[in-house]
C-alpha cells in the first residue's frame, strides 16, 4: 500500500510520565559491546529503538529529544552503533555496515517484548535509516517464520541512496530498499532536500508489497531536531513537540499491516562495494562530465529582488547554474570565488544564474547585506525547480554550454577560481556558437 499525506496538523495530548534515568545495557557483539540506553516506561505499549545519528554534533540534541520522548510516555532504547564499535563517524562508514549490529539490539528488544508484549519500532534519520532497515533484514534472516514483535520502521528524512547521486542523473538506491520486507513510514520535511524524491523512494520500498506511507512535515527542513542555525523556527519547535504523537500514530498504522511472523525467506541483500564517492581529502575537485550533453531543463521565475528571469534568454552564454541555500555553509563559502570567476570571464561570455532553495525574498535580501552576490538569485519556493534539475544536495552546480546543453555538474562547495575548474569552462567559452 502506498499513501502520500501532504500535510499534518495535530494537537498533542500525551500525559507526561515521570522522568526516569536511563539505564545502560551492554550487548556482546563480535569482539565489542554495543551500549544501549534504556529509557523505559512500564505504561508504554511500544518499544522504540532509536539509532543515533552518524554526526557527532547532533548527538546531544538527539539525546535531549529521546529524554523528552520518555517524559511524554514513550519507551525508547537508544544506541550509538558507531560510537559503540569505535568507528569513524560519517555516511561512508554507515553505508558500509551490515545490519548485524542492529540485529543484536533487536534481539534484546524482542526478548523484552516476549515478556511484556510491547511492539517494536525502529527509528532513524538520514543515513541511519538504511542501517535500521538492514538490521531488520538481518534479524528476519536469522529467524524465518518466527513470531515477531517488530512491526515496522519510521524513517526520518531518509538517505537511502547507494552513493552520493550525480547531480542531473537518476539516483541509484541502496540494495536494502528493494530487499526490505517490513512496513515503513517516511517522515519527510517539506523543505528537505529530498522532498520531491520521497514518492519515488516510497514506490521503490513498496516493491515487496510492504505497506509504505509518507507523511510530509510542513515548513521544516532536514535536521530540524538540531538546526544548523542558532535558533529554531516556530514551525521547527512545533514539529518537535508533535513528533512523539506522530511516532505513536505511525506505530499503530504500521502494526495494522505488519505480519505476525518473519518472512519464510528473505530477499538476498547484496552489499554495495566500497563507495565511489568516498572523500578524497587530498584530491582536487573536478567537474562531472556527462557522456552526452543533456537537454537543459526549464528555469524561469522571479529573483529575490523582484526581477523576472529566464535561463533560455541566455543562450549563447556559458552559464553556471548554482543551487544553494543560506543555511548551507559550503554554499556560502563558495560565493566569493564565484564572484571572482564571474568578474574574470564575464566579458568572454560567462554568466552565473543561482537558485535559492525554499527561502523567502526577505531571507536572501538580509543575507546579501552580509555577503555580496554579484549574480541573480532566483527563488525556488517549493523546491520543484531543484527536483526538475536533479539536485540531491547543496551546493550543486551545473555548467550549461553556449548551445543551451548541460555539459557538467558538481555537487560540492569549491573555490571556483582555480585552474583545475577554470580550464573546462575556458574550453566551453572558446567553443563557437552553432546556430
Amino acid at each position: 500500500m502506498l499513501k502520500l499525506i501532504v500535510s499534518l496538523s495535530l494537537s498533542l495530548n500525551l500525559l507526561w510520565a515521570t522522568s526516569l534515568q536511563a539505564n545502560e545495557r551492554y550487548l556482546a557483539f563480535e569482539s565489542e559491546e554495543i551500549t544501549v540506553e534504556l529509557y523505559t516506561n512500564d505504561e508504554a505499549n511500544w518499544r522504540f529503538i532509536w539509532l543515533y545519528s552518524q554526526y557527532d554534533e547532533l548527538m546531544h540534541w538527539e539525546q535531549d529529544f529521546v529524554r523528552e520522548m520518555q517524559q511524554k510516555g514513550l519507551e525508547v532504547w537508544a544506541t550509538d552503533i558507531l560510537g559503540s564499535l569505535f568507528l569513524t563517524r560519517g555516511s561512508n562508514t554507515v553505508r558500509a555496515l551490515s545490519g548485524d549490529s542492529v540485529a543484536t539490539v533487536i534481539e534484546a528488544a524482542e526478548a523484552a517484548s516476549a515478556q511484556d508484549g510491547k511492539g517494536i519500532i525502529l527509528l532513524g534519520s538520514e543515513r541511519m535509516t538504511g542501517l535500521a532497515l538492514k538490521g531488520i533484514h538481518a534479524w528476519q534472516n536469522l529467524h524465518p517464520n518466527k513470531a515477531t514483535h517488530v512491526k515496522g520502521a519510521i524513517l526520518l528524512f531518509p538517505n537511502l541512496y547507494a552513493n552520493t547521486p550525480v547531480a542531473g542523473e537518476a539516483p541509484i538506491w541502496d540494495p536494502i530498499v528493494q530487499a526490505s520486507q517490513i512496513p515503513v513510514m517516511i517522515l519527510q520535511p517539506e523543505q528537505g532536500v529530498s522532498r520531491w524524491y520521497a514518492g519515488m523512494l516510497a514506490t521503490e520500498l513498496n516493491q515487496q508489497y510492504n505497506a509504505t506511507y509518507t507523511w510530509v512535515l510542513p515548513e521544516v527542513k532536514d535536521y530540524f531536531l538540531a538546526p544548523w542555525t542558532e535558533e529554531r523556527t516556530a514551525a521547527e519547535t512545533q514539529a518537535i513537540g508533535l513528533l512523539p504523537q506522530l511516532f505513536l500514530q505511525a506505530a499503530h498504522q504500521l502494526a495494522r499491516h505488519a505480519p505476525a511472523t518473519h518472512p519464510a525467506q528473505t530477499i538476498a541483500l547484496v552489499e554495495p562495494s566500497e563507495s565511489s564517492d568516498a572523500p578524497l581529502h587530498h584530491a582536487l575537485p573536478r567537474l562531472h562530465e556527462f557522456s552526452e550533453p543533456k537537454a537543459m531543463p526549464s528555469l524561469k521565475g522571479i529573483t529575490f529582488d523582484g526581477k523576472s528571469m529566464n535561463l533560455a534568454d541566455w543562450q549563447g552564454k556559458v552559464v553556471l547554474v548554482n543551487f544553494w541555500a543560506t543555511w548551507c555553509p559550503p554554499c556560502v563559502t563558495e560565493i566569493p570565488s564565484m564572484n571572482r570567476l564571474l568578474a574574470k570571464y564575464q566579458a568572454q561570455g560567462l554568466e552565473i544564474f543561482s537558485v535559492d532553495f525554499q527561502e523567502s525574498a526577505e531571507d536572501i535580501a538580509e543575507f546579501a547585506k552580509q555577503v555580496p552576490i554579484d549574480f541573480p538569485v532566483l527563488l525556488d519556493l517549493d523546491g520543484r525547480i531543484s527536483k526538475d534539475w536533479g539536485v540531491f544536495s547543496f551546493p550543486t552546480t551545473f555548467v550549461v554550454d553556449r548551445q543551451g546543453r548541460v555539459r557538467y555538474s558538481l555537487n560540492q562547495g569549491v573555490e571556483w577560481d582555480i585552474p583545475e575548474l577554470e580550464a573546462p569552462l575556458v574550453e566551453l567559452l572558446n567553443e563557437a556558437l552553432v546556430r
